[in-house]
């Protein structure tokens, strides 16, 4: 009798669910594993990496599943926007021209993030530069609607507190 159908039989459930439970959902390490399969270490990672259950492929595959869901959701926002439109506050050099135009630029990014691959430190400066845009547009509609003055206020009490 193989390993495989040890492990199978002792379980009552196909290898890869075990699998996934020692290595995903209990995150036990190799020598946990194989112990408690009753399998050589290295069968155990062989099964690990068959199924992309070790730490770091796991990590990598949910990075996959979250980059490409954000890109899914940003496909949906976009979807009915015309990057190319007017500006409606252009030249007023005011509060509002600038929220239009940070919208704006929030929109192009997102855009440009949905039609290109890029390298994994250059996803990180996108992400950061779409959060800080974000941010920003938060921050305007706070103080449009006099939100900002009391948050500032709430954090600093809060700060005196500690």
């Amino acid at each position: 009798m193989d390993y495989k159908t040890m492990v199978e039989e002792k379980f009552g459930k196909p290898l890869k669910e075990i699998m996934y439970v020692v290595c995903v959902e209990k995150g036990m390490e190799k020598w946990e594993g194989a112990e408690l399969l009753g399998v050589p270490i290295k069968t155990f990672t062989a099964w690990r990496s068959k199924f992309r259950f070790g730490p770091m492929q796991v990590q990598a595959d949910k990075a996959d599943k979250m980059r490409k869901e954000t890109i899914e959701k940003y496909n949906d926002e976009l979807k009915e926007v015309n990057l190319a439109r007017p500006f409606e506050n252009k030249g007023e050099n005011s509060l509002k021209e600038f929220k239009e135009l940070t919208e704006r630029i929030l929109e192009l990014e997102k855009y440009k993030r949905t039609i290109q691959e890029v390298a994994p430190m250059s996803e990180i400066a996108i992400t950061l530069k779409i959060g800080m845009l974000e941010s920003t547009l938060e921050s305007i509609i706070q103080f449009e609607s006099g939100k900002l003055y009391d948050q500032y206020m709430f954090e600093l009490q809060n700060l005196k507190d500690d």
